[in-house]
């Protein structure tokens, strides 16, 4: 039976290999943060949209993302109905005003929506049987995730968007995104004397519904030639793709967290570089007589390799295990939608072993000075 001889150099040196897999494991911790973050990026990027149902959506060429809308006429956008393969279009407003703290008084950004009572523009059940309680002026439904910052709200909580009065008659789910701290829905004409400057004749978004079994992107390509040059017509699709390249492409918000993640995998890297080459330093003499002793270089180099797997794995548990505790405490008081999916979880194995291995391969490069003649 060989002898573990990675498992006995790790475990030679215990404080040292200790604060060896502290440094490990806490680049790891690193790279799942930032791909963590990367990752809500990606979903906070659609998560308002995802809350609306349609099959095509009507945007003005001016639209840059919700708090920047643009508007086109809705003339153009009844037009649509006559599109064979339309079901159904909503209007829907929408604008980034300023929401009054009922406690503190403070003014914090908000999301609006302006909808329609009548219609059902979410895809939430919860939701659309609760908008007949809109048709009262000045009501308003309050989104449940909402930061501290904009106070404690619910049901019979009275405030002021825009310097309106509005009272929050109920509640749903969905998250501002990058946008706010909050999102509101409120009917069109409360949104309407609340946003002086919003138009009825011209709203900002419009939920195109198709018949089931038609091609969304057939319908998006007429609609387009019948809106252009006033509005586009876009697939869930193609809208995701839109608002995911404007976020993490032109924003610096993508970018900010690649690079998170590129520091956090050179910083592992360095470390156990650095880790690794302290012991084939430190024991370079014992591996040039592994050597005089006839064994080959393949088995020599690889008790570092195995070092390496060993730090990276034992280092990865807690990693993992911090890594969903941050998670929590991110989602309960941030309000930021941050997960670990399996998939990222694959993902951080994969940048792990190229750290393991990256190190791996320039310490090696130091034992081959391991040479027999070391011994004399």
């Amino acid at each position: 039976m060989k002898t573990p001889l990675a498992w006995r150099n790790v475990l030679h040196s215990k404080a040292r290999s200790v604060i060896a897999l502290c440094g490990v494991s806490f680049c790891i911790l690193l790279i799942f943060m930032q791909l963590n973050f990367y990752g809500a990026a990606t979903t906070n990027a659609t998560q308002v949209h995802n809350a609306l149902d349609f099959d095509l959506i009507v945007l003005s060429p001016q639209y840059t993302y919700l708090a920047h809308p643009g508007k086109f006429p809705r003339g153009r956008l009844e037009q649509l109905r006559a599109v064979d393969g339309v079901e159904s279009v909503i209007p829907v407003w929408s604008e980034l005003g300023e929401w009054q703290n009922p406690e503190t008084r403070l003014s914090w950004h908000i999301l609006a929506l302006g909808v329609e009572p009548a219609e059902r523009p979410f895809r939430d059940d919860n939701v659309n049987e609760q908008l007949p309680l809109l048709v009262t002026p000045d009501n308003a439904l309050i989104d449940s995730v909402s930061r501290p910052e904009h106070g404690q709200l619910g049901p019979g909580v009275t405030s002021e968007l825009q310097h309106h009065r509005i009272r929050i008659v109920g509640q749903y789910r969905a998250g501002g995104g990058f946008l706010a701290g909050s999102t509101l829905v409120t009917s069109r004409d409360t949104f309407l004397r609340a946003f002086a400057f919003a138009s009825a004749d011209e709203p900002n978004m419009g939920l195109v519904k198709l018949v089931p079994g038609v091609s969304p992107v057939l319908v998006a390509e007429e609609a387009k030639k019948r809106l252009s040059p006033v509005a586009t017509a876009l697939t869930r699709a193609e809208l995701a793709a839109t608002e995911r390249h404007y976020w993490l492409k032109i924003k610096p918000i993508g970018l900010m967290f690649t690079s998170g993640i590129l520091i956090a995998l050179l910083a592992g890297a360095v470390v156990l570089y650095q880790v690794l080459t302290s012991e084939v330093q430190n024991r370079l003499r014992e591996y040039a007589t592994l050597k005089a002793l006839g064994y080959a270089d393949r088995y020599v180099y690889s008790t570092i390799v195995r070092q390496a797997v060993i730090f990276c794995g034992v280092g990865f548990a807690p990693a993992f295990l911090v890594a969903l505790g941050l998670n929590f405490l991110i989602r309960t008081a941030a309000m930021v939608s941050v997960s670990i999916t399996l998939t990222r979880v694959i993902g951080v194995l994969l940048l792990t072993s190229a750290m393991c291995f990256g190190a791996t391969f320039l310490a090696v490069r130091k034992l081959r000075q391991a040479d027999p003649a070391d011994l004399f």
